[in-house]
């Protein structure tokens, strides 16, 4: 049996297609330079929205005494009376702590941790209960004031 001859058949060069070296250096360089102005702002971004872990922590504590204070003589001076398991907030990025309770008023203390300790403008975040009707809310140095207005997003 015999087969039949194939001619070999000239074929067209085949172009390539693709990037040079350069032209991937180029491109990693433009990310590179993206990603270094993009990410503090992110950084930043995700900072202030982890505030409102402390905010809405410092509110519930608010919430806990006001039940505690109507059947006790004065506030609760610990998070276990209140009822909290731990010291962190919700969200894990503050830890809480009561000062000053008395019958007239407390101090709660949310202190960033973790990642969250970089907000220097607004660490530590506070509520303040005084004379049984003023709330005052502070942050950062400012013990009376919010400065960098931490509690207005």
């Amino acid at each position: 049996m015999r087969f039949p001859k194939v001619k070999a058949v000239a074929s067209a060069p085949i172009a390539q297609t693709g990037l040079t070296l350069s032209e991937l250096l180029v491109s990693l360089a433009l990310m590179a330079v993206l990603a270094a102005v993009a990410l503090p702002a992110f950084q930043t971004q995700q900072r202030q929205a982890r505030r409102s872990d402390a905010q809405s922590a410092l509110q519930q504590l608010q919430l806990s005494q006001a039940r505690w204070r109507g059947t006790q003589s004065s506030h609760a001076s610990d998070l276990a009376s209140l009822g909290w398991v731990g010291d962190l907030s919700p969200g894990g990025h503050y830890r809480l702590t009561i000062e000053d309770a008395s019958s007239e008023g407390y101090s709660l203390i949310a202190t960033p941790i973790g990642t969250q300790a970089r907000d220097s403008a607004c660490t530590p975040m506070r509520l303040k209960l005084r004379h049984m009707a003023t709330v005052e809310l502070s942050s950062g140095a400012d013990l009376v004031g919010d400065p960098a207005r931490c509690w207005r997003q």
